[in-house]
């Protein structure tokens, strides 16, 4: 099963005015229609594909290194600059 997140966002009157019909004539939810709509969009279709094609991509992705160090991640010395 898909994971869903919700979410809040402000659109305008006319927007929303068409989504209402939308979904009342599909007999669906505004937030199905609004889904359905956006994965439609090719410009948001390519994003899909591109996080899909690629896990380690995207907004919660682990660098590789952090995902395959053994050990502890070892912690870094800030060494002070000396006065001229």
């Amino acid at each position: 099963m898909t994971r869903m997140r919700k979410i809040t966002i402000s659109i305008m009157d006319e927007l929303d005015d068409a989504l209402e019909s939308i979904s009342l004539a599909k007999s669906a939810s505004k937030s199905r229609i609004i889904d359905t709509l956006l994965y439609e969009h090719p410009l948001v279709k390519r994003y899909v594909d591109i996080i899909r094609s690629e896990p380690d991509v995207g907004l919660f992705a682990v660098p590789t290194k952090e995902r395959t160090e053994q050990n502890p991640r070892k912690e870094s010395t800030v060494t002070p600059k000396s006065s001229p």
